[in-house]
């Protein structure tokens, strides 16, 4: 298995080009909330309030833009435009529309947004 590239790894998280499967979104998406998650106990274990609040005000703008593009691939996976992401921001949907990007399978074959994704859980595997 090789090493996956910045480049690589920025293009995930931060290009909204292109389609990804449900497992990438969710493990995406978790991979997001957990370095949030993890962040932010940190920082409030260091018990300074005003640095707290600025340094997550910095961390939290990244963290949005990646949550948003995974949201926005996924989307274009299912054939909707990335516009569609901003259902997560209206109380109660939002939360629903998180879970079923998750559950809607996508098209199968290309659509306007590029072929179909591929996602091998084990590398090797089709």
């Amino acid at each position: 298995m090789s090493p996956v590239g910045v480049d690589t790894f920025a293009s995930f998280f931060f290009r909204p080009a292109g389609r990804i499967t449900r497992q990438e979104y969710a493990l995406g998406l978790g991979f997001v909330f957990a370095l949030s998650l993890a962040g932010l106990s940190l920082l409030l274990a260091g018990g300074a309030p005003a640095l707290v609040v600025v340094a997550m005000s910095v961390l939290w703008f990244p963290f949005l833009v990646a949550e948003l593009v995974l949201i926005a691939k996924r989307c274009h996976d299912i054939g909707l435009p990335g516009i569609y992401l901003v259902l997560v921001f209206v109380p109660f949907l939002g939360l629903a529309w998180l879970v079923a990007l998750a559950l809607i399978p996508g098209n199968p074959g290309p659509n306007a947004y590029g072929p179909a994704p591929h996602f091998a859980a084990v590398p090797g595997e089709t």
